[in-house]
């Protein structure tokens, strides 16, 4: 098993046969696998980007499995230069070319509305926890300072909606960050291949910015968006650097209970990251 969760447990297994393989077989809600089952059935093979290969699905009781070639290399690292490039020219292709894809635009809709769900949620689970645990004075300190600057993005609202209204609408992957994606090695160079299409949605695409290369991003989106500038999707990545902050405040908050010293931490160094980026827009925080 490689790893176990409320909506899923992901499993690699090895095939046999003349030519045996590695397979991640995924056993997931009924839900999740028929989204998932759109992008790698509909979505995916219309566009030209590297992700895992799909073999099928087997419908159980109650979860159904989804069968994926098990692709084995590196961990993207936001350190690394060059695998921030291959970030950007992957996201680049996926939010032009999806645009023209019906299944796409039929996804749920991620709008600001959602974060602004996520960043009360996430608000509501620290405030109850901290009730019910006594925290040494420097985690709690954080804890605080976390729900202080909730509570002023949250009175700055309407300016984030506004900023959002000004983004193209795409397919967004919504959960591009390191454990979802890997780096392998072929014969002229390296690819990107990525995966956990769960929390894939249409909508803003400003989350998914947050942590690529944007000259290579806008290497490739030029091409299609004639209107958007450097300029626009340097603030379209700051603005998706405080929504990817409220999504990892908010599922943070499901594991503050019995690993609050882990998730203090975390959620400190979520904090100080999203206060500077807030600091940048003068939102006040």
């Amino acid at each position: 098993m490689l790893k176990h969760r409320a909506k899923s447990t992901v499993y690699r297994i090895e095939s046999f046969g003349q030519k045996a393989s590695l397979i991640l077989a995924k056993y997931c809600r009924r839900t999740v696998a028929a989204h998932e089952r759109i992008v790698y059935e509909e979505i995916l093979p219309g566009l030209p980007i590297k992700c895992p290969r799909y073999y099928g699905f087997v419908q159980g009781d109650p979860y159904d499995w989804l069968f994926l070639e098990y692709v084995e290399g590196e961990m993207y690292s936001r350190q690394r230069q060059d695998h921030m490039v291959l970030g950007g020219r992957w996201l680049g292709l996926l939010h032009t070319l999806a645009q023209r894809i019906p299944a796409a635009a039929r996804f749920p809709e991620l709008a600001p509305a959602h974060y602004l769900d996520l960043l009360r949620r996430g608000h509501e689970n620290l405030s109850r926890y901290l009730q019910q645990v006594t925290l040494p004075e420097p985690d709690l300190a954080a804890i605080e300072k976390a729900l202080s600057l909730c509570d002023s993005l949250e009175s700055h609202w309407n300016h984030v909606q506004r900023w959002c209204e000004c983004m193209p609408r795409t397919l967004v992957h919504a959960d591009f960050k390191p454990k979802n994606i890997v780096i392998r090695s072929v014969p002229d160079g390296l690819e990107l291949v990525a995966f956990d299409w769960e929390h894939s949605r249409w909508g803003i695409l400003a989350e998914d910015l947050a942590y690529i290369d944007l000259a290579a991003y806008y290497a490739v989106v030029q091409h299609y968006w004639r209107d958007v500038t450097m300029q626009d999707l340097q603030f379209m990545k700051i603005v998706g650097m405080i929504l990817r902050g409220i999504a990892e405040i908010y599922w943070e908050s499901f594991k503050f209970s019995p690993q609050w010293e882990v998730s203090t931490a975390k959620i400190e160094r979520y904090q100080i990251r999203m206060a500077e980026v807030m600091e940048e827009l003068k939102l006040g925080a």
